[in-house]
């Protein structure tokens, strides 16, 4: 644990006890999503910029993820003490309750001690981070969760077998979503009619730009999905499919190997790198995108700034359960690296993907958000 974002943390909430704090929005997201140039969360930072603009008051606070190695964003309240408040409180509470009525009941504890002078109107959430004690915090307020990856049919805390998932409903939170298609996706493959009333569609803070690259460069940008969250067992599968697949070019063709960012050493890819044509990729992916112009992916959200910015990609994944870009989004093209060695089928595609990728991530739309928020 960083004592020092810790400290700071509890300076910040312990004043709360004879300090008044009034916003009109909160926003919280944990500290893996600093992503940015100077470590900043990339996904709040319109939303960000037209609270600026339009005079709207916020705080920004910052849930420690001692897991990861993403910087601290020095312009975020590091919201560390609370955490750890949270997790012994989660301890001390009834273990036969589920997890969303004891957060909501944490918050209501809390609302009568660390945040008694607290208030706020609004609160947005990354990958649903704190909804329920935030509800418990202010029963009246309006919960956004601010769309972060892919959404797909059977989205784990989102939508599975046709029903919302429990954690949204639980805390009525809406859902800030990037694209129209999302929002039809979402309301083609439920049930009840949840999604009709709890989405917004606002855009995101990536669109369609200016295309990279006129033909295929030699350079291959593989965005790599090595988590946690899948088993070993499908971790290996990854490999092996990703092994199969740079093996089988010449070594005329580089390889660039970026890792997820919540990568922390499931698999050992030295056999990898340690071919000639295979390489480290730099963390930040527009770099990435300047040196490649083709991506390849089991099922990356990279795959939607790629074709953005007019660079096709391959889908190497081997599992089913995870096929979402051919189930779910339709990828309109499928090629193989050797055919985009031919400028014509390079430059057709280009055009076809961006076109695609449009319909999911619209450019940032501060009416809809001023909407939302005012």
């Amino acid at each position: 644990m960083q004592l020092i974002y810790f400290f700071q943390s509890f300076v910040f909430f312990a004043s709360g006890l004879f300090v008044k704090r009034n916003f009109d929005v909160v926003f919280y997201y944990p500290h893996h999503f600093n992503r940015g140039k100077k470590n900043e969360n990339q996904f709040f930072k319109k939303l960000l910029q037209t609270c600026d603009k339009y005079n709207i008051s916020y705080v920004v606070f910052e849930e420690p993820d001692y897991s990861s190695v993403a910087k601290r964003n020095k312009n975020a309240i590091g919201f560390d003490f609370m955490y750890v408040l949270i997790i012994l409180l989660r301890k001390l509470f009834n273990t036969e309750m589920c997890i969303h009525t004891k957060d909501q009941k944490i918050g209501r504890f809390l609302s009568k001690i660390l945040f008694r002078s607290f208030t706020f109107k609004h609160f947005i959430t990354l990958s649903q981070s704190m909804l329920s004690v935030f509800r418990g915090l202010n029963p009246n307020a309006n919960l956004f969760d601010l769309q972060h990856g892919i959404i797909h049919n059977n989205k784990e805390n989102y939508l599975m077998h046709g029903l919302a998932s429990e954690n949204l409903k639980a805390n009525n939170t809406s859902l800030l979503l990037q694209g129209k298609s999302y929002k039809e996706l979402l309301l083609k493959n439920e049930i009840a009619d949840y999604f009709q009333t709890h989405t917004h569609v606002i855009g995101s803070h990536v669109s369609l730009a200016n295309f990279k690259h006129q033909q295929f460069n030699n350079n291959v940008l593989i965005t790599l999905q090595f988590t946690h969250d899948h088993s070993k067992e499908e971790n290996k599968a990854l490999k092996v499919e990703l092994t199969s697949f740079i093996i089988s070019f010449n070594t005329d063709i580089n390889f660039y190997l970026k890792h997820h960012p919540r990568f922390n050493n499931e698999v050992d890819l030295s056999s990898l790198l340690a071919l000639d044509n295979v390489h480290l990729a730099t963390e930040d992916i527009h770099v990435c995108f300047d040196l490649c112009s083709l991506h390849a992916t089991s099922y990356s959200t990279c795959t939607f700034e790629a074709a953005l910015l007019g660079i096709p990609t391959i889908l190497i994944n081997p599992l089913s359960a995870h096929n979402y870009f051919v189930t779910d989004f339709s990828y309109p093209i499928n090629h193989t690296i050797l055919d985009f060695s031919e400028e014509e089928v390079y430059s057709s595609s280009s055009k076809e993907i961006s076109k695609w990728a449009t319909a999911y991530y619209e450019p940032f739309n501060v009416t809809e958000f001023l909407k939302i928020i005012q």
